[in-house]
């Protein structure tokens, strides 16, 4: 059944007559009057009978009345709610974020809060895929892809790893600028967990002759054990060679480039906040790319230095 029907039918029985209704709707008389004829062949009843004083409504106009004015009233309070609902609106948008990409977008936060205005961003700790179907989280920054088409997948960039000693240690330890550092230089490492950095743990276990001595699961205790002096590990290359008392003795790593996606739940995106907040880390993203994939920075340091 068409609304606009059940209007002819709202109108005719408020205004009981064929020219207020037609008034009331902004159409001619005529043409309510012809429309109505055909809405009721369709439903095999008549709905009012003509009076000279006017619509009357019959025994099966009385049944269809209130709901045509129910439908009405609805109508017109979604009206007068529509205005406001560019206010309730979402402004609050949660990435899901590990360490590595929090300080990505942390390191930009002048671009961010540029783009995004009077949106508010949390960043949200986690290694896991984030519960989209829940709603607890709009966005997530991952490596890899989404497995359920309900999930859309945008590639922000690239993302490389490099091999840093702290100075000392390198001063101490020349072996660490050969290839024999596998064997000759103390490592540091990762947990054993595939939620944790498993694509360097990965690399690690193929190189050297026994694992690490020294593990942790967050890059931020890594790189201050590296800082340290107690051996050499992986870094993202935007932190390693950033901190002045780090040397990056292989890398970028092709092996260990990988592209960074920004996952979002297609329902989800259609949120005006939303897809602000996606453009603006993009844009984070393209002016962090020579960072991130080591294009910039510190060079490799060699044996001949």
């Amino acid at each position: 059944m068409n609304w606009d029907d059940l209007k002819l039918v709202d109108a005719a029985a408020r205004m009981r007559s064929l020219s207020g209704a037609a008034k009331s709707l902004d159409i001619s008389q005529p043409q309510l009057s012809r429309r109505l004829k055909a809405f009721e062949d369709r439903v095999g009843a008549r709905l009012f009978d003509r009076m000279p004083s006017g619509l009357k409504p019959t025994e099966a106009g009385l049944r269809l009345i209130p709901l045509a004015a129910e439908m009405r009233q609805k109508a017109e309070a979604a009206a007068r709610v529509m205005p406001d609902l560019a206010g309730t609106s979402l402004r609050v948008v949660r990435i899901a974020v590990d360490e590595v990409r929090a300080k990505v977008l942390t390191d930009m936060f002048h671009v961010l809060d540029t783009r995004l205005k009077d949106i508010e961003l949390e960043l949200i700790s986690s290694h896991n895929h984030a519960d989209h179907q829940s709603r607890s989280i709009e966005l997530q920054i991952r490596n890899c892809l989404p497995e359920t088409d309900t999930l859309i997948a945008r590639k922000l960039g690239d993302l490389a790893y490099g091999v840093y000693g702290s100075r000392s240690y390198v001063a101490a330890h020349p072996d660490a600028l050969t290839d024999t550092r596998y064997h000759k230089c103390d490592w540091l490492g990762f947990t054993p967990d595939d939620l944790w950095y498993p694509s360097q743990n990965r690399w690690l276990s193929d190189r050297l002759p026994v694992p690490p001595r020294l593990r942790s699961n967050t890059m931020t205790t890594l790189m201050n054990m590296i800082v340290s002096g107690a051996g050499l590990g992986l870094l993202p290359v935007f932190i390693g060679d950033q901190h002045p008392d780090l040397i990056r003795v292989m890398g970028p790593l092709e092996e260990l480039t990988n592209p960074e996606h920004i996952i979002v739940h297609r329902d989800v995106r259609r949120e005006p906040a939303v897809r602000q907040a996606i453009d603006a880390i993009a844009d984070v993203y393209r002016h962090m790319a020579p960072r991130l994939t080591g294009l910039s920075g510190k060079p490799v340091v060699d044996a001949a230095e």
